[in-house]
């Protein structure tokens, strides 16, 4: 993201603080409790002044109705006035989802506080602030922070993040809706022709980018810390790293340089359940996929490569006919069509939670051989052959047949096809997986195609141990102590660049495809004023906070962007409304808003309100105020 106005003076000036000064201002912020909100003076409204006809007041409110919302009203309580100080912005993010998250809303508050608008920050438990993807009647603060997971569905296709864009989506509860954009995501949605749909997507990133559907600060870098003299191997994957489990790559591509075969990964979550496709995500989802196979697997580069399935594609827009492997179950029984016929009827009779993106769209099953398999589609889906045939999990049709009630079925041993075979669980303790010898992922050749230059050969591990460690200073001590081999989830430069400090320990740092999204709540009046969106994004310094406090250890999209430069998909040529906090303020100005004696921002009064309350109908929240005729009230 470009830059302006590097040098000028003042925080209006949209002068970049360097790293001392930018967390000097962290600091004092904290120290002035401003997770409970900004104090001082909030300075006097004017007397409302609407034109006939346009209310003086308008609150939060759906202005359209929502086909996944059964709800008399949103969540957030937030209405403006005409004339009247813009009350404080509830925005909330999670210290548990990023260990410099803090920081970044922190950030994201100097925006605000340089348009003259106070911050009411709340840092709440992740489990809460996630919560609201399944609570679709809206958002609780008027900006919500949070960084997307790792899935590679989500580097493989741009459906699971611009999806959540459309009406229909039960992950758009920021309540965001563009109708052309709608148009061109439900037409993508159904292309199976790939140049056509690439064309269609990158439309699709411009009109979100220029409408600031969200503020897309940054794709933070995956960082961690790994012993190196006991383990060569480590596959630099991105979103992952080398040691997170949502791809397994490092686990089946470790060469030992010692004796010693067991490769020990400290982590902070546990397991609930070994349950997988009944899990809510996290941990489950995430370490059994080293126990089960998907029909398709992603590679580091983010290519599409066989799994249980060797071959395949659509046989016309409705139709996907598969080849599938023959290979046996980790109990000796030989795997088959049957099994995938039946895995895929069993999680749409009990409602799998993790697999609905593989499921949902499949009508029905074929067997058209002992190894081959017909799909047949509802309709046209065009992330079929990417994001959901890698998101899939296939299940043995002889272990879970006779299973009363799958969702609460807990294996004592799950079986699967999987490169590990399950060992030991202790709930809250730790995780142990045997190494499945046949496996083609140890295959030296097979994993030399799909790894290229960072394909290792030798014995590789014999056993994988999840250790449960309490928190990040704990991990890195036993990091240094020897007690475990890799910390398998992120730290900041700082945490790395400590561990790091003994010999044989390395920091490890790689690029992500999952971007940090600070949603913004379109239900409420300023965020429906998309002159208001624009001054926004241009007062959020992304690159300075990269720079000034990540050290670099992220990548800054141009524009509001959600598919990531690391991908197939990405389009670069979106809008970019760069930094400059002086041109923020004067979009504000122009569209009729104020500043009263102390600075705070005041919403605009008199025709310029009447203009504002314009802007904010539906059919208007995607247009500028140029676009609808309205003069420059400055």
């Amino acid at each position: 993201m470009t830059k302006e106005n590097h040098d000028k003076p003042g925080s209006e000036g949209g002068a970049r603080l360097t790293r001392r000064g930018y967390v000097a201002t962290a600091a004092a912020a904290l120290g002035t409790s401003v997770l409970a909100g900004c104090s001082g003076s909030r300075g006097t409204s004017l007397e409302p002044d609407a034109p006939d006809g346009v209310p003086e007041t308008v609150e939060t409110q759906y202005w359209r109705e929502w086909e996944t919302i059964d709800a008399d009203s949103p969540p957030l309580d937030y209405s403006a006035t005409a004339g009247a100080v813009l009350d404080r912005f509830p925005v909330e993010f999670s210290s548990e989802d990023d260990p410099w998250m803090r920081e970044h809303a922190l950030m994201v508050k100097r925006g605000l506080d340089d348009l003259g608008i106070a911050v009411e920050l709340n840092d709440r438990p992740l489990n809460q602030l996630y919560a609201q993807s399944w609570e679709t009647r809206g958002l609780e603060a008027i900006i919500s922070m949070s960084t997307h997971g790792p899935d590679p569905q989500r580097g493989l296709d741009p459906n699971p993040l611009l999806m959540r864009a459309t009406e229909g989506s039960l992950s758009n509860y920021d309540n965001y809706y563009n109708p052309e954009l709608q148009e061109v995501l439900t037409e993508q949605a159904q292309t199976t022709d790939r140049e056509k749909r690439e064309e269609l997507v990158d439309r699709a990133q411009e009109l979100f980018a220029e409408d600031v559907g969200a503020l897309i600060t940054l794709y933070p870098n995956i960082i961690t810390a790994v012993n190196t003299e006991r383990w060569s191997g480590y596959v630099e994957t991105p979103g992952n790293g080398p040691t997170m489990d949502s791809f397994v790559w490092t686990e089946v591509n470790l060469q030992p340089e010692t004796d010693n075969r067991t490769y020990v990964k400290g982590v902070t979550t546990s397991m609930n359940s070994l349950n997988l496709p009944w899990a809510a995500g996290g941990a489950e989802a995430n370490r059994l996929t080293f126990i089960y196979d998907g029909l398709f697997d992603a590679t580091p580069d983010l290519d599409v490569v066989p799994a249980l399935a060797t071959g395949g594609d659509f046989v016309d827009d409705t139709t996907v006919e598969l080849t599938l492997r023959e290979v046996e179950w980790h109990d000796g029984e030989a795997f088959s069509a049957e099994d995938v016929k039946f895995t895929v009827e069993l999680y749409e009779e009990y409602s799998s939670t993790s697999q609905v993106p593989f499921y949902d769209p499949i009508e029905s099953v074929e067997v058209l051989g002992d190894h081959e398999v017909r799909f047949n589609l509802s309709n046209p889906d065009a992330s079929f052959m990417t994001q959901r045939v890698v998101r899939s999990v296939i299940l043995p049709k002889h272990r879970w047949e006779d299973v009363d009630n799958p969702s609460q079925h807990n294996p004592e041993a799950p079986v699967g096809t999987g490169p590990f075979q399950f060992e030991d669980w202790e709930q809250g303790t730790r995780f142990e997986a045997t190494r499945n010898e046949g496996h083609w992922m140890f295959d030296d050749d097979w994993r030399a195609d799909a790894l290229g230059d960072q394909a290792e050969r030798g014995p590789g591990v014999e056993n994988v141990i999840w250790i449960n460690v309490s928190n990040v200073d704990a991990l890195i001590g036993s990091l240094q102590s020897g007690s475990i081999d890799a910390i398998g989830t992120t730290l900041s430069t700082l945490q790395a660049d400590r561990a790091a400090d003994t010999d044989g320990i390395e920091k490890m740092s790689v690029g992500s495809y999952a971007p940090l999204n600070a949603k913004l709540m379109f239900s409420c009046p300023p965020i429906r004023d998309k002159e208001f969106r624009v001054a926004l994004a241009k007062a959020v310094d992304s690159e300075g906070f990269v720079e000034d406090f990540l050290h670099g250890q992220a990548t800054v999209p141009s524009g509001e962007n959600l598919i990531s430069s690391l991908t197939q998909w990405h389009n670069p040529d979106t809008t970019d409304y760069s930094y400059d906090v002086d041109e923020a303020r004067t979009v504000l100005e122009r569209a009729g808003y104020t500043w009263d004696d102390d600075g705070n921002l005041r919403f605009p009064n008199g025709e310029a309100w009447g203009a504002f309350v314009e802007r904010l109908q539906p059919e208007n929240t995607n247009k500028r105020r140029t676009e609808l005729g309205q003069p420059d009230f400055s």
